[in-house]
């Protein structure tokens, strides 16, 4: 998408052309065999069915969610923006890592459910601070805080052992992020890649600051330019992520012939970042 003034100038480009040149002549094997994982990507998802539990819908839909975050990381990276690339990438592994878990863990997704309550207070007490309490409907703030209060007790966690006080749990799960990771396996092995850096990029450290500048004969100057190493690494983690997710569909479900698919993208993702030279 092209914004022009009326004599023709561009002054905004929305993706850039020659970057997407410069990532297929980085990967070109992905661009032969993507038509692979696009099968794949197909039988896992587009089909109708009936779910028996709960777990099948959540593992069907937040499977579905992160095909999404998948496609968004490989815009940003065929666009150059490496660390944009980055920032989505750990969504992503967030989602696939708790998809994962709780498809180990069935017995746990009541939690998980049940946690979306707590989130809600939080944002509609965040609403009352910001807007007053006439922003939301005494109906509404009434059906919150009834929620809230049903599930609230289910997240406490100890404030002070010696006062034997308590505050609701940050998340739905008294495991660590991290430590949930390592428990799925070989989806844990990616928290370097997929968790650790691009914290430094998704939040507001000296880190992110740092990746962008550069020395120059004239003195310290922001880097602008497209960040192709980021975007080689971001890319390399998701492609690995997304064939995890798109397993545990195949574990979840007797889906017929995903086994066999699955089988040829990891032989797939193996030749095409078989030393791979990131920049």
């Amino acid at each position: 998408m092209t914004n022009t003034t009326t004599d023709g100038d561009r002054q905004l480009i929305f993706g850039d052309p020659e970057e997407w040149k410069h990532f297929e002549s980085r990967h070109p094997l992905f661009f032969e065999r993507y038509s692979h994982l696009r099968e794949a990507l197909h039988a896992a998802f587009l089909r109708t069915g009936e779910t028996a539990e709960p777990i099948d819908r959540f593992v069907f839909f937040y499977g579905r969610l992160c095909c999404e975050d998948f496609f968004e990381v490989l815009l940003c990276c065929g666009n150059g923006r490496g660390a944009a690339a980055l920032k989505l990438l750990r969504t992503l592994y967030e989602r696939a890592v708790t998809l994962r878990y709780l498809h180990e863990h069935p017995d746990e997704l009541t939690a998980f459910w049940d946690f979306h309550h707590v989130q809600e207070h939080k944002l509609f007490v965040a609403i009352e601070e910001s807007f007053g309490k006439d922003a939301v409907s005494e109906k509404t703030a009434s059906d919150l805080k009834t929620r809230y209060d049903a599930v609230k007790d289910t997240f406490k966690v100890p404030l002070c052992g010696k006062c034997d006080t308590y505050r609701v749990n940050h998340t739905w799960n008294r495991l660590n992020f991290v430590a949930m990771a390592k428990k799925t396996g070989s989806l844990g092995e990616l928290a370097v890649q997929a968790y650790y850096i691009p914290m430094k990029h998704a939040h507001a450290t000296a880190g992110s600051m740092y990746s962008r500048l550069e020395q120059t004969p004239e003195g310290v100057t922001f880097n602008a330019s497209a960040q192709r190493g980021l975007a080689d690494r971001a890319f390399i983690a998701a492609h690995n992520i997304i064939l995890q997710v798109i397993g545990v569909q195949g574990d979840q479900f007797s889906i017929p012939g995903l086994s066999e698919k699955i089988g040829v993208c990891i032989r797939d993702f193996q030749d095409i970042h078989r030393k791979q030279e990131v920049a």
